[in-house]
C-alpha cells in the first residue's frame, strides 16, 4: 500500500496540538520531525502520515490558528475571508493584484527607482490614488514567501485596528462587571443598565477605598455597560427573562408542518376574536364576535364556521363543526343574489384542536368518536402543529375585517383618531354574509403559495374526482350527537337535567320495559332545552322528549337560566309572567339592547343567541316524538312532585 504525504522542508505542522518541524524528507517517504517544545527528532513514514491527516490529528499552521482561540490582546491574522468586513476583502485582493503585477513584469528584479515607477503606472492602471510604497511591497513578498507562498499571509487585518471587541477595562473591573451581569441580568426577569452600572460603581468604590490614590479604578460609563450587555448571548438573556421553557421553544427546530395526502384527511379548527365591533337592529354596538373556523390542511379550504355574540363555548364549536360536515344547501335561499359556490363539506378523518377548555369537553369528545372522526391535541405553545388556521383566521381579520366600518384593529396604540364604537354599522348578519362573500369568491380562489400557486378551490375539485366527501349521517343524527351527554335514571315525574323535568309517554313506557333503578343513555341540546334526546335500548333509537315548561321551547341553556333568574327577582319592572319564557328573553334582551355602557349592551348578544346559524335558517330543530306503543297517544298524568313513589299515586288515563 503506497502513500504520499508531502511537507517541505522547515514546515511547521501540528500532530495532536503539538508542534514539530519538517527537518528532511527523502525518496522513501519517510519524514524527520523535530519537536519545537523538547527538540527531540522522531522519523515518520508516508503512511502513518496520511493515516493521521485522515483521523485529523495532523493539521498545518494555517490550520492550527483557525481553531485556537482569539488573542483578546493580539489577534491573529484571519484564516478565511468569510468573517472579513468589504474593506479589508478589497485590500486583500489590492495586495495580492499589486504582487501579481509586479511579478509578472520582473519588477523585483529592478532597481527601487523603477519598481516606484512600476507602482505608479499600476496605481494608473487600477485608479487608486495612493499607490503603495516600495518598502510595503517588499514587506508583503516577504510575508508571502516566507508563509510558503499561501495568500492567506496577504490577508488585510485593517478590522482589528482600533481595539475593536477588546475590553479596555482593566481585569478587577472587568470582573466586577460580569458578577453584576451575572447577578442583576443573567438571574432575573426585568433589570435597567442604570441599575447595573450603579451596582458596578458601588463595587468599584468599595475596591478603592483599599488603594492608594495612584492606583484608584475608574468605573465604566453607562454606555459601556449597555454594550457588555448587549454582548451578552442572546439565549442567556431569554432564559432569565421568559424561563428556560420558553427559551428552549423559541429556538426549538421547527420544520414543516405534518404533511397529509387528501382532502379531509386532517381539518383544524379554531377560534379567534373578530376585530370588529357589531351592532343590533336599533344600530347600537352590542359586542364583538368570535369566529370559529374548520379547515382543511390539505386544500386550505375553509369547510365551515360560526361566528357568534354568545361566546366561544361548547355550542360554537357545535355549530361550526356541523356547519362544516354538512352540504351549504342554505346558500340559494338565504344568498341567492349573490350566486355563492361553496362546494366544501363532508365527513373527516381526524381534527386537531388547541387546548382550550371546550375543546377537551367531554361533550365534544363523545360526539366526534360517535361520528367517526379521531381527535387530536396539538401540542401546548406549539402553533406549528395547526398553523394553517392560525394563517387563515391572520388572512381574514388583517386581509377582510380591517377594512370594514367599526373595525379594532389588531392592537390598541393601532386605533388612532378614531373610535371604534361610533363607526361600527354592521349587524351579525351583514358581517356573515359579507364573510360569505369573502370565503367564496375571494379566499377559495385566489392562487395560494403553499398550494403551488392554485387556489384552495382547484385542489379541492381536483381532490374530489379520487376522495369523493362523504355523507355518513342526516343533519337529524348530527344533531343527536353534538348534544351533551349523560346517565340518568326515569322517575315518575321523568328525567330530570340541568332543574328542568322531561316527561312523555313514550318515556315512561320506556320505564316499565326497563329494571329498577336502570339509568338511560340521554342527549340534551344546550341550544334548545324544550326537549332531550333519550336513547330506547330497546327499539335501538332515540326518544325525543319534550320540556314540561312549553315556554321554554327553543331558548338555549344560557336564556333558560336567565328566564328562571328573572323570575324569582320579582322587583324588576320586567312584566315577568311564569310560563312565558320566551317573552321574558326578549324583555331582557331589549332592556340589555338599550343599555347605556357597551358592558351592559353585550348581553343582549348572549341573551338572544346571536350566531350565524340562526341568520341562515340552519338551526337544528327538534324531532318530532315517534311513538312507541298503542296507547302513546293517550295523555299521561304526572305525579306531583312532592316525593311520593310513582306506583303510589293514581293515574287517570283519558281515552
Amino acid at each position: 500500500m503506497s502513500s504520499s504525504f508531502y511537507l517541505r522542508k522547515d514546515q511547521r505542522i501540528f500532530i495532536d496540538a503539538a508542534e514539530y518541524t519538517v527537518v528532511r524528507a527523502d525518496h522513501a517517504g519517510e519524514t524527520m520531525l523535530e519537536s519545537s517544545a523538547s527538540g527531540l527528532r522522531q522519523i515518520y513514514t508516508a503512511y502513518q502520515l496520511v493515516q493521521m491527516y485522515t483521523e485529523g490529528r495532523v493539521a498545518t499552521a494555517s490550520e492550527q490558528r483557525a481553531q485556537q482561540a482569539p488573542d483578546l490582546k493580539r489577534k491573529r491574522p484571519p484564516a478565511r475571508m468569510d468573517g472579513m468586513s468589504a474593506r479589508a476583502k478589497a485590500e486583500t485582493r489590492r495586495r495580492l493584484d499589486i504582487l501579481i503585477r509586479v511579478d509578472n513584469a520582473n519588477g523585483f528584479s529592478m532597481s527601487r527607482e523603477d519598481i516606484e515607477v512600476l507602482l505608479r503606472d499600476i496605481a494608473r492602471d487600477r485608479k487608486d490614488p495612493f499607490p503603495p510604497h516600495v518598502s510595503t511591497v517588499y514587506r508583503w513578498r516577504r510575508k508571502y514567501e516566507k508563509a510558503q507562498r499561501d495568500v492567506r499571509a496577504l490577508f488585510s487585518c485593517t478590522d482589528e485596528r482600533g481595539g475593536r471587541g477588546v475590553s479596555r477595562l482593566g481585569p478587577e473591573v472587568d470582573q466586577k462587571v460580569d458578577e453584576v451581569i451575572d447577578e442583576l441580568v443573567l438571574a432575573r426577569h426585568a433589570f435597567s443598565p442604570q441599575e447595573v452600572q450603579e451596582a458596578v460603581k458601588l463595587r468599584i468604590d468599595l475596591l478603592n477605598k483599599e488603594r492608594s490614590q495612584s492606583e484608584q479604578l475608574t468605573a465604566p460609563s453607562l454606555r459601556t455597560i449597555q454594550r457588555r450587555i448587549a454582548s451578552e448571548g442572546l439565549y442567556d438573556l431569554l432564559v432569565a427573562r421568559v424561563g428556560m421553557e420558553e427559551a428552549l421553544r423559541r429556538f426549538s427546530v421547527r420544520g414543516a408542518a405534518r404533511r397529509v395526502g387528501r382532502i379531509l384527511e386532517m381539518v383544524e379548527i379554531d377560534h379567534t376574536p373578530v376585530d370588529l365591533l357589531v351592532v343590533g337592529e336599533d344600530r347600537q354596538v352590542i359586542g364583538r364576535p368570535t369566529l370559529t373556523v374548520v379547515l382543511c390542511r390539505k386544500s386550505r379550504a375553509c369547510l365551515g364556521y360560526c361566528l357568534s355574540l354568545a361566546g366561544h363555548g361548547v355550542p360554537t364549536v357545535f355549530a361550526a363543526l356541523r356547519h362544516a360536515l354538512l352540504p351549504k344547501d342554505y346558500l340559494a335561499e338565504r344568498y341567492g343574489d349573490l350566486n355563492l359556490s361553496w362546494p366544501m363539506h363532508g365527513w373527516f378523518e381526524r381534527i386537531v384542536m388547541d387546548n382550550g377548555r371546550e375543546f377537551h369537553a367531554d361533550a365534544i369528545a363523545d360526539a366526534l368518536l360517535s361520528l367517526g372522526i379521531a381527535v387530536e391535541f396539538a401540542a401546548s405553545k406549539s402553533p406549528n402543529d395547526k398553523p394553517h388556521i392560525e394563517r387563515f383566521l391572520r388572512t381574514l381579520n388583517y386581509g377582510l375585517i380591517h377594512t370594514l366600518k367599526g373595525t379594532t384593529l389588531a392592537k390598541v396604540h393601532h386605533r388612532v383618531g378614531f373610535k371604534s364604537e361610533d363607526e361600527a354599522v354592521l349587524t351579525l348578519d351583514e358581517l356573515d354574509r359579507i364573510i360569505h362573500v369573502w370565503i367564496c369568491n375571494v379566499y377559495h380562489q385566489r392562487p395560494h403559495r403553499g398550494l403551488a400557486g392554485k387556489t384552495p378551490l382547484e385542489v379541492w375539485n381536483s381532490d374530489v374526482l379520487i376522495y369523493p366527501p362523504q355523507l355518513k349521517m342526516s343533519p337529524q343524527e348530527v344533531d343527536y350527537e353534538f348534544a351533551d351527554v349523560e346517565e340518568k335514571p326515569i322517575h315518575h315525574y321523568g328525567i330530570e337535567i340541568n332543574t328542568y323535568k322531561y316527561n312523555c309517554a313514550a318515556l315512561q313506557d320506556l320505564r316499565k320495559a326497563l329494571p329498577m333503578g336502570a339509568k338511560v343513555h340521554v342527549k340534551w341540546p344546550r341550544w334548545n332545552v324544550g326537549h332531550i334526546f333519550v336513547w330506547n335500548s330497546i327499539s335501538q333509537a332515540f326518544i325525543t322528549v319534550p320540556n314540561n315548561r312549553e315556554d321554554l321551547k327553543g331558548l338555549s341553556l344560557d336564556q333558560a337560566q336567565a328566564v328562571k333568574e328573572a323570575e324569582s327577582a320579582p322587583r324588576r319592572d320586567l312584566g315577568v309572567v311564569a310560563g312565558r319564557g320566551s317573552e321574558t328573553i326578549r324583555k331582557l334582551e331589549k332592556e340589555a339592547a338599550e343599555a347605556t355602557q357597551l358592558k351592559n349592551r353585550r348581553k343582549s348578544g348572549r341573551l338572544g343567541q346571536h350566531t350565524s346559524d340562526k341568520s341562515r335558517g340552519i338551526a337544528p330543530e327538534p324531532v318530532p316524538v315517534a311513538p312507541m306503543a298503542e296507547e302513546a297517544d293517550n295523555e299521561l298524568v304526572t305525579a306531583p312532585d312532592d316525593g311520593t313513589e310513582f306506583d303510589e299515586v293514581e293515574m287517570e288515563v283519558v281515552s
